[in-house]
């Protein structure tokens, strides 16, 4: 039998929770954290119940944090007063396995259990993957080598052995669904479903048919019973794309499967437990939306417990010599075609770019290549004119001209020239550089001299 410390310091609280696991479990039953500590000393729990509220110096958030110090592998459940949404929240950050609301729901809570020491049995067979990510590795599938990269994959390592929901923040295009299957390959729940739902895919109809089912003759074209994508990743992991785009009425549902653990198919008045961890993404400002009154706060509170932000392609320009040339392998191949390699610079044009559709935009930008290139070799001719490639002064718009009055000082002609140009490129400096004749360097030395940074100069 599993042995399962309970720490609660109402003598009734503690006695009825013992009483509900005797027979099944062997349980230590202890009142603060002092007395919790002479338990673990004296047997080390498979898992561990506190309350977050406890007599004396410490709580049970010094609890949790102790243990996952001593003994990551156990885990935790924190219990709560009814409200304290922001302790719970804390206490997943600290690694908590998952938390309860007061009063208890014994339902819920015996199937918390259940499912918590199932993943600590579970959990060894993760643990490779957790060691690779928090060695600063990237899973299979993910390309970079960026410290803001690594950084993110580290903290994959920490949040994938415990239930907390994770939002993944970043633009369209960074790698945010690579990051969800890596929390699920490095979770206990691998053995299980990952279930994948573009929220802003489905018309608002059917989106609750498809993350909750529906019961036959619940609207038209419901012929026959339906499980959703929840029953489906029941023991496993659902990943909501685009959360941004849930209205309101399916938020509120959502925030009840956070909760409670259990949903209601559309015509149905059953309840039905769910044992599912929540990964949600967007590239939308949810605080913003909440602000403008958009978005339930109560919702966006408890899907932010752990944020994730992916970065940028542009703020890990080091990797794009890889991600390039893995993309150039991999539609040579798809395409039968023979092609080796870049120019040098052709690879300079690349990295320069701003990449506002990021990995999406290159990968689709080297495919382009490939199909095109006359050659084994991409070269600038091959890159599409909004990258910067292949774009010459003759290539600009029939009367794109540049007036500069007689007698313009040079300093000015130059600058008139320079910021113009940059304009006519719509502020892709590496394109401006080429119709310029001058290095990118040099147009980034002249853009400071002129007041301006990097970034602003687009502007």
């Amino acid at each position: 039998m599993a042995r399962i410390l309970i720490v609660e310091d109402e003598r009734n609280a503690r006695e009825a929770l013992g009483e509900v696991f005797s027979g099944k479990h062997d349980v230590d039953l202890t009142a603060d954290v002092d007395e919790a500590r002479a338990a673990i000393e004296q047997n080390v729990p498979d898992l561990v119940l506190t309350d977050v509220v406890l007599p004396g110096d410490r709580d049970g958030l010094d609890l949790l944090r102790e243990l996952k110090t001593s003994h990551p592998d156990v885990p935790v459940i924190v219990m709560t007063a009814y409200g304290s949404v922001e302790k719970a929240v804390r206490a997943m950050r600290d690694g908590a396995h998952d938390f309860l609301e007061k009063p208890l729901d014994l339902s819920r809570l015996r199937n918390l259990i259940a499912s918590s020491l199932q993943s600590r049995e579970a959990a060894p067979a993760t643990a490779d993957a957790r060691e690779r990510l928090a060695r600063g590795e990237v899973p299979p599938g993910f390309i970079g080598s960026a410290p803001a990269v690594l950084d993110i994959f580290r903290k994959v390592a920490k949040v994938a052995p415990t239930n907390a929901t994770v939002l993944i923040l970043g633009e369209s295009g960074t790698g945010k669904e690579l990051v969800a299957e890596a929390i699920h390959r490095a979770s206990p729940r691998v053995a299980n479903a990952f279930v994948k739902v573009n929220c802003a895919a489905l018309p608002e109809g059917l989106l609750e048919s498809e993350l909750f089912g529906h019961m036959k003759g619940s609207f038209t074209g419901a012929v026959k019973d339906r499980a959703g994508r929840f029953e489906a990743a029941d023991g496993g992991t659902i990943f909501l794309d685009e959360v941004g785009e849930v209205p309101a009425h399916t938020q509120v549902k959502l925030l009840r499967v956070l909760q409670a653990r259990e949903i209601e198919r559309v015509g149905d008045n059953v309840s039905r437990a769910v044992d599912v961890r929540m990964v949600a993404a967007t590239n939308g400002d949810l605080e913003e939306a909440v602000r403008r009154g958009g978005y339930r706060e109560d919702f966006y509170f408890r899907l932010k417990v752990i944020t994730l932000r992916m970065p940028a392609l542009r703020e890990r320009r080091g990797d794009i010599p890889a991600l390039a040339d893995h993309f150039r392998v991999m539609y040579a191949e798809r395409h039968e075609l023979t092609v080796t390699g870049f120019t040098d610079e052709a690879m300079a044009v690349l990295r320069g770019y701003d990449w506002p559709g990021n990995v999406r935009e290159l990968e689709n930008t080297v495919e382009a290549a490939v199909v095109l290139s006359d050659g084994e070799i991409i070269g600038l001719d091959e890159l599409p004119v909004e990258v910067g490639g292949g774009q010459r002064v003759e290539d600009l718009p029939d009367g794109d001209v540049i007036r500069i009055p007689a007698g313009t000082p040079l300093p000015e002609a130059e600058k008139t020239i320079i910021l113009d140009t940059l304009q006519r490129t719509s502020g892709n400096k590496t394109a401006a550089a080429r119709i310029l004749g001058i290095g990118l360097r040099t147009l980034y030395r002249k853009l400071e001299q002129y007041g301006y940074d990097a970034e602003d100069a687009s502007a």
